[in-house]
Order: C-alpha cells, then structure tokens, then sequence
C-alpha cells in the first residue's frame, strides 16, 4: 500500500532531481531555495489523483503546473530563454518518467531517500567544476544584455581585489572601460587613501561562461586602461 505522505515526498525528491539536473546543463547559477520552492509547488500535481481528469485536462494540468514551476526556480527575462528552460525541463522530464516506468512505485517509495544521493551529486559537480574552472584560469567570456536589446562581449579578469558591492541595491560591480549609453546610478567605493563614485548601470542581464547567468550585478564605468582583457569581475560572484 502506498501512502499520500510517501508519495509527496517521492515527487518532492524527483522534481528537485529534475530541476537540480536541467540547471546543472544549462550552468546556470540559481539559489538553492528557488529549486526548493519550486519543488513544493509541484506537489500540487499530486491533485489528479482526487480529481476527475480526462486524458487532455490532465495534460494541460501538467502542463501548467511545469510553467509555473520554471518561473518559480529559474525567473523570466526573456520569451526565448523560458522556452529553452521549458524544454529542457520537460525532456528530463520525460526521460526520468520512461526510466521510472520500468521501476515499481512501491521499490521508488522505498528507496526514496536514496534518491536524495543524486542532486547531492549534482551539486558536488558543480562546486567541483566551478572551483576547478576558477583555479585553471582566472579569465571568462562575458556578456552584457543592455535594456535596450543590445548585446556586448567582453573577456572578464577575476579580480581579488575587487569586492564592490552597491550598499543601496546590494548588486555586485564589474567594471568595464566602455562608454555605454544607459541610464546611471552612483556608486560610492573606497581605495587605499581617499574616496570616491563610480558611474553604474543595470544590466537586464549578464552571461559569465562558468559562472552562468547573473541577474545581481551592476556594471560600473572606469576610464582606464586593461591589460589582455576588458573586464573586471567581481570576486565575490566565486562566493555564491
């Protein structure tokens, strides 16, 4: 006999192992406690069994409670990009409930908590292959999405010693030495000897290659000159 109790922590640990696995390929860096969330909405899809659904009304259920479950862990900021999530989502979806199908429910209920082994997995790869990333180099691709639908590329450096973060917005600053039209804010920073403000404004989005996407940072204006790159990252985007 399998119980209600048992089978909402099972869809509870397949959801989180399926949201885990598509952020992991797609390298994108979310909190822990949105796929946490978003694992807890999917239990309302345990409604069917009380419901009288037929076979198109429980897709379309489905269906709708997959959307939400996307915009809870990964957000909105692009049709195109929730669509690629969509998809993803959905075919390790699909690929888990074939390889589920040839397991008994009653052997998964079992075993459910050996399940928990795999988004611990995931997790260890990732915090294993970011700090690899970071230690055999400490350069990455980045690129700017402007509010305005224009695209910037730029070779970032990792700087150690650049730790700024807006005490107003509570974003991080990377620092690049191109002119961009945008509106801009002024964020106040220290050096060794005096202070001073620095030119910043909001992205609607940045790309880091190894890093993932990242919707907390502000891109501060410095005229100066970079040596081998055109970019300064902030050392504390390593910390998340």
């Amino acid at each position: 006999m399998i119980y209600l109790d048992e089978l909402m922590i099972l869809n509870f640990i397949i959801d989180y192992i399926i949201l885990d696995f598509t952020s992991c390929i797609l390298k994108i860096n979310i909190k822990r406690i949105k796929i946490v969330l978003s694992s807890l909405f999917g239990e309302i899809s345990i409604l069917y069994l009380f419901l009288n659904f037929n076979n198109f009304f429980l897709i379309i259920f489905k269906i709708i409670i997959g959307l939400i479950m996307i915009l809870i862990a990964f957000g909105f900021n692009d049709l195109k990009i929730y669509i690629k999530y969509l998809l993803y989502f959905y075919t390790f979806s699909f690929l888990l409930g074939g390889t589920l199908y040839y397991l008994k429910m009653e052997n998964l209920i079992k075993y459910k908590y050996v399940l928990l082994l795999i988004p611990l997995i995931i997790d260890n790869y990732k915090y294993l292959f970011k700090n690899l990333k970071n230690i055999v180099s400490t350069k990455y691709k980045v690129t700017i999405y402007l509010k305005n639908g224009k695209i910037l590329y730029f070779n970032g450096f990792m700087d150690t010693g650049n730790n700024l973060i807006d005490p107003f917005t509570n974003k991080k600053v990377i620092i690049i030495n191109k002119e961009i039209d945008e509106n801009y804010i002024l964020v106040p920073y220290k050096t060794i000897d005096n202070s001073a403000l620095i030119k910043c404004f909001e992205p609607q989005k940045i790309y880091i290659d190894g890093i993932g996407e990242r919707n907390d940072i502000l891109v501060g204006i410095m005229k100066r000159k970079f040596v081998g790159f055109n970019c300064l990252l902030n050392n504390c985007l390593l910390e998340d």
